[in-house]
């Protein structure tokens, strides 16, 4: 487990808005290792945790798009059934709450990647090694 630094940016839910910041990411070499985007109308926050987080700030400021970063937990699960029930429920066990939660694991692949924004990053720190 490690702590991670999410970007959310508010695009414009239109045609190719998601395909125009994961392009100009590549373009930087910065690869994204968790995204989370909404099924919402109008602007949409898109949440995003990459490898080089100051080029995708600068990446963002080039575009004119304004974020916001938050630091979040970003946690490497075995792909079996109560992993994430473990570590969500030592979470719970010792008073930090879970405020949103994403992930993915690729096929054949043995851990998940798992995103959560916790009440106590640095509790949850502590807790899951």
């Amino acid at each position: 487990m490690a702590i991670a630094k999410q970007l959310t940016v508010v695009l414009n839910n239109k045609r190719g808005a998601l395909a125009e910041i994961c392009s100009k990411l590549a373009e930087k070499a910065v690869n994204i290792r968790g995204l989370f985007v909404p099924a919402q109308a109008g602007r949409a926050p898109v949440r995003i945790v990459v490898n080089r987080p100051e080029a995708a700030k600068r990446v963002f400021d080039d575009l004119g798009l304004k974020y916001t970063e938050e630091e979040v937990v970003a946690a490497h699960l075995s792909d079996r059934p109560g992993a994430l029930g473990k570590l969500t429920r030592k979470l719970a066990d010792h008073n930090v709450d879970v405020k949103y939660a994403y992930g993915s694991i690729g096929k054949g692949a043995t851990r998940a990647l798992i995103i959560l924004a916790v009440s106590d990053i640095d509790g949850a720190a502590q807790l899951v090694k």
